[in-house]
């Protein structure tokens, strides 16, 4: 049977909803992404801030502390195995590597619904609910052809 997940996605929006209910965009207004899910289990995903400036130097061995600051914040990336629990709405992402080294080796479990075929949202808390004590992260993804 084949997963719903399996393919490329592009990712739409990414927000963190506060307490106060006020969405923020995390990776600004127009972040670029991807999210890679096959069916072997196997998923990878990619989130930057649009326009983002190049380092002053050729190299990403900068010695400029902004460039890499501006870099380390700007981008997320992490690699892992998947499984899906049908009956929570989860799907928890077993990290093998991570470019915020805190998440390797843990699990990250996100909460999705999918709108239609071709559109997955992908959310820290389950779908509507309202952030009690703490932020809410809620990203949107659409299925590429």
């Amino acid at each position: 049977m084949e997963s719903p997940f399996a393919g490329v996605w592009k990712l739409v929006s990414c927000e963190a909803v506060r307490r106060n209910g006020t969405a923020v965009p995390i990776y600004g207004r127009d972040p670029v992404g991807r999210l890679y899910y096959d069916e072997n289990g196997n998923m990878s995903v990619h989130i930057m801030k649009a326009g983002r400036r190049p380092f002053h130097g050729d190299t990403k061995f900068s010695r400029h502390d902004g460039d890499v600051r501006a870099a380390f914040e700007g981008y997320e990336a992490y690699f892992s195995t998947y499984a899906v629990d049908t009956e929570r709405g989860t799907i928890e992402h077993k990290v093998i590597g991570s470019l915020f080294p805190n998440w390797t080796g843990t699990v990250q479990t996100r909460f999705y619904e999918f709108e239609g075929r071709n559109r997955l949202v992908l959310s820290s808390e389950p779908g509507g609910s309202a952030p009690r004590d703490r932020t809410v992260v809620k990203l949107v993804w659409e299925r590429l052809a």
